[in-house]
């Protein structure tokens, strides 16, 4: 059962004093279940579902100036998920594999519209939904090369398609249908993967990351805006980690990283907020050092 109030209290020069205070109430249930069934002892199906929602916040309900009204009928964002998977593990093997939908209704956007004396003003609403399926895909392989010797490969990656459906938001002074746009911040592919190599006490590791290309707004908009750069393409990125472990005895231990070893730029999110309208740029290459005593 999700239970919640909120209250605000106050005044805003340009806000009609008799519609502050705002309060607001929810009381009602996020049904949900899960269900396994073990094949053998080293495989096994699941299934799961779980309803969701997204509040609106007194910033989706309090006009930002005077150009902007917001619906009187707004709704609180909903949804779902749904996923089916299949783990296990057989000799040195491990798997996890997931296929999963998100449904996302009443999402909260803006359009255009005019007055009765055709002056232009940003109506904040609900805009439409989207609709997400995709799959997540771990694999390990772990084997023994040796006595002392032992190597280890992974993959974990993640298939997205991110698409809005029955939906339309702001350009300028009019309104586009967006059916079919990507989801903004939401790449087709993320990938995670990595090889372990042990020998005696000592192991080294790679993680090569890629994370494919996205959009900053529903408008998919490739060319970035010349003022601000809050929207545009945000390219594909690959990244490599390196760590070395190397345990002398069981009371000391060494560590050391070299995240980005080589030296990659890029940027993961062009924010329109927060902490402000540009790029969030990459961390370029750098280390640490680690030295653990157990007493």
């Amino acid at each position: 059962m999700e239970m919640g109030q909120t209250a605000m209290s106050g005044t805003i020069s340009y806000y009609p004093d008799s519609k502050i205070p705002v309060s607001m109430k929810r009381q009602f249930p996020l049904l949900g279940g899960n269900i396994n069934y073990s094949i053998s002892t080293n495989a096994e199906l699941y299934a799961g579902f779980s309803q969701s929602y997204r509040a609106m916040l007194f910033k989706d309900l309090i006009p930002a100036s005077l150009y902007e009204k917001v619906d009187p009928n707004i709704k609180d964002s909903k949804g779902y998920n749904a996923e089916l998977g299949f783990r296990g593990n057989w000799k040195f093997l491990r798997w996890d594999v997931t296929g999963y939908l998100l449904q996302y209704q009443n999402r909260f956007g803006t359009l255009a519209l005019t007055d009765n004396f055709g002056a232009f003003y940003t109506y904040r609403t609900n805009i439409g939904n989207s609709f997400t399926s995709g799959a997540e895909i771990f694999v390990q392989g772990d084997w023994i090369l040796g006595k002392k010797l032992g190597l280890s490969v992974f993959t974990s990656t993640a298939f997205n398609h991110a698409r809005y459906t029955n939906a339309n938001v702001k350009s300028g002074t009019a309104n586009l249908s967006i059916q079919g746009n990507k989801v903004e911040s939401a790449p087709d592919v993320i990938s995670r993967n990595g090889l372990t190599l042990r020998y005696q006490k000592i192991s080294w590791s790679v993680l090569y990351s890629y994370t494919a290309e996205s959009f900053a707004d529903p408008l998919n908009t490739i060319q970035p805006a010349k003022a601000t750069g809050a929207v545009g393409l945000v390219p594909a990125y690959g990244i490599a980690d390196m760590n070395i472990n190397i345990r002398f005895s069981k009371n000391l231990e060494l560590k050391a990283n070299i995240n980005n070893f080589t030296n990659q730029q890029y940027f993961t999110k062009r924010p329109m907020f927060y902490p402000g309208p540009g790029v969030w740029p990459s961390d370029g290459r750098n280390g640490n050092v680690t030295v653990a005593i157990r007493l």
